[in-house]
């Protein structure tokens, strides 16, 4: 049964959704107009964006942001976060530009496509910040995700019931290295009902689950490290990242 709560996120996504697409006609990035078929972002700038490779190195810069620190599989970033290109995830996160955020998660999703994945789990946002965003800008980029990997996953779904925001924790925009890891430290915890529900079913199998979990950057990696590390506390687990920028 679909939840009231559920139906009012769809809603407040859908109303992001129609004012995304009365955005002035002119391409994010460099400003120029945008012909009839462009949408966001002018076919110039989309084909010099400047992508950062890291599904094709086995050990690529974004990889080794978490040596050391948490066991990852694979970390997959679209592209890097620089220049003009900015302006993507700005538009995403604070202008309600959902319609980027699912473009772009399924190119995204495509480069993730050779992963085995079976959940997409979003780095969830505080209730109260998701309340005045109206969403979760990390959910709508697992929503392209998923729709990518269908095609050769099927049974990959998105999974928001396993991370859970215990503490509202400040923006991490403007901090430094050290202040991050300090404004994320405790800020999560894992739904262990819902994880004990994964183990069971997956050790009933035979398998192990295969978990990618989703942000909109990557700079220190300490928020998603922090996810990482209760995800392995908690149930046995494979885990691979996404995001769609990285800051090298």
């Amino acid at each position: 049964m679909i939840s009231a709560k559920n139906i009012t996120e769809d809603l407040n996504i859908w109303a992001k959704s129609v004012a995304s697409v009365m955005m002035s006609r002119e391409c994010l990035c460099c400003g120029k107009a945008l012909q009839a078929f462009e949408t966001d972002i002018c076919t110039a700038c989309l084909t010099d964006l400047p992508s950062s490779y890291t599904w094709a190195e086995e050990d690529s810069p974004a990889d080794k942001v978490f040596w050391g620190r948490t066991r990852i599989e694979k970390v997959t970033s679209l592209f890097l976060y620089r220049g003009q290109y900015k302006k993507l995830l700005y538009s995403i996160k604070y202008k309600g530009n959902v319609r980027l955020a699912l473009r772009l998660g399924r190119l995204l999703g495509e480069r993730i496509a050779e992963q085995h994945i079976d959940f997409i789990v979003p780095v969830p946002l505080h209730p109260a910040k998701k309340r005045k965003r109206g969403y979760n800008q990390s959910e709508i980029i697992c929503k392209g995700i998923e729709a990518a990997l269908k095609k050769k996953m099927p049974l990959a779904a998105i999974e928001n019931r396993l991370l859970e925001r215990k503490n509202f924790t400040l923006t991490q925009t403007q901090k430094d290295r050290a202040d991050r890891w300090e404004n994320v430290r405790s800020a999560f915890g894992v739904n262990r009902k819902r994880a004990e529900e994964i183990g069971r079913e997956f050790s009933r199998r035979g398998k192990i689950p295969s978990i990618l979990i989703c942000d909109d950057v990557l700079t220190t990696g300490a928020t998603l490290d922090a996810c990482a590390s209760l995800l392995h506390r908690e149930l046995d687990c494979r885990i691979s990242i996404a995001t769609l920028a990285y800051v090298p």
